[in-house]
């Protein structure tokens, strides 16, 4: 547990966070508005239809660093490492669904914005009050 001025600065980096997450889920729903909604963008299936889902191949990278690698993290300037790289991943399955999704480009801007949703930071408060460790770890 941390107290004093370290709990300061580590509550101040958790509003960091936030302010990163909000941002990135604000920026793809800005481009989304623009590109996809406007339908400045065309529809057209590509001529090799995996191209249509690149987007697939990111998010479920960042759904991996997600569920599997932050919450093994112990060290909050590491986890934030990690986050910024999950949300990144997730916002380029967003991108990459607005300008190569062809057909499926609200789908995928769908699940982008659902992968950023999932890195609402809540679970990082407890990089501020790790829980204990040691023989009896839940005393």
């Amino acid at each position: 547990m941390t107290y004093g001025p370290d709990l300061q600065r580590a509550r101040a980096q958790l509003k960091v966070w936030w302010i990163v997450w909000a941002a990135l889920l604000v920026g793809l729903c800005a481009l989304w508005w623009f590109f996809g909604f406007l339908k400045l963008l065309g529809n057209e299936p590509h001529a090799n239809p995996l191209l249509d889902l690149t987007g697939l191949v990111p998010l479920f990278v960042s759904i991996v660093i997600r569920w599997l690698v932050l919450p093994r993290g112990i060290e909050m300037a590491r986890a934030f490492v990690m986050f910024i790289t999950g949300l990144a991943l997730a916002e380029a399955c967003g991108v990459l669904g607005i300008f190569l999704g062809g057909p499926y480009r609200d789908d995928l801007f769908l699940l982008g914005v659902l992968g950023i949703a999932q890195y609402a930071p809540f679970f990082a408060k407890r990089y501020l009050e790790p829980k204990p460790q040691g023989f009896i770890p839940n005393n």
